[in-house]
């Protein structure tokens, strides 16, 4: 079972004064064996990069990818994570955590759902 963090409409401050990322849709599911992490922006504020982590108790979370743009197929602003599914069974949790150009983390809103 996958449970997910939904960033649905999440406010991100970056370095910028009063600047921030909204995120309009956010999707965790798996597909042919694999886990796949579906985000869209809407596109006003940039993060030089994602970071996608796991937790498996919902407090302690681990980068287990970078993702640094769009993905080309889905258009401007949506981006993808591909990968493995996590052998350690029951409960993961998933976040997203942009990093601006200075290399630190933009704070997030998260709003909890599971699937």
């Amino acid at each position: 079972m996958i449970t997910v963090f939904v960033f649905g409409k999440a406010k991100a401050q970056s370095a910028a004064a009063n600047s921030k990322i909204t995120i309009t849709n956010f999707k965790v599911y798996e597909k042919n064996d694999q886990l796949i992490i579906d985000w869209k922006t809407d596109g006003v504020v940039d993060a030089n990069y994602w970071q996608v982590q796991r937790s498996e108790d919902g407090k302690e979370y681990a980068t287990i990818a970078f993702v640094f743009g769009p993905d080309p197929r889905q258009g401007a602003n949506t981006y993808r994570y591909k990968g493995k599914l996590s052998k350690a069974g029951g409960k993961m949790s998933y976040r997203l955590s942009p990093v601006d150009k200075r290399e630190k983390e933009i704070n997030t809103e998260i709003i909890p759902a599971t699937k």
